[in-house]
């Protein structure tokens, strides 16, 4: 519960919002589709804004990530990276 308030004591970081387009690396965002904070329409929305990258959706998952979902983040972020090299 803690998670859903010290989003809002965040600041400064409004003039990027609009520069997610200009990521040109390879990205990988991870979000769940039941996040009470931001909603997964917001990940996907992220996700189709910077360039290339891909959405890994955790369903059922709200904000924070569950253990039963660690080998399959785990995972996912080993491939993303492999491409890298």
């Amino acid at each position: 519960m803690a998670s859903m308030n010290n989003h809002a004591m965040l600041s400064g970081g409004e003039s990027y919002l609009a520069r997610t387009g200009e990521i040109n690396v390879p990205t990988l965002v991870i979000h769940g589709t039941e996040d009470p904070i931001i909603p997964y329409e917001h990940g996907k929305h992220l996700a189709n804004a910077i360039p290339r990258a891909v959405l890994l959706t955790l369903e059922g998952a709200g904000h924070e990530l569950h253990f039963d979902d660690w080998d399959l983040i785990i995972d996912s972020i080993s491939k993303h990276t492999s491409i890298l090299n």
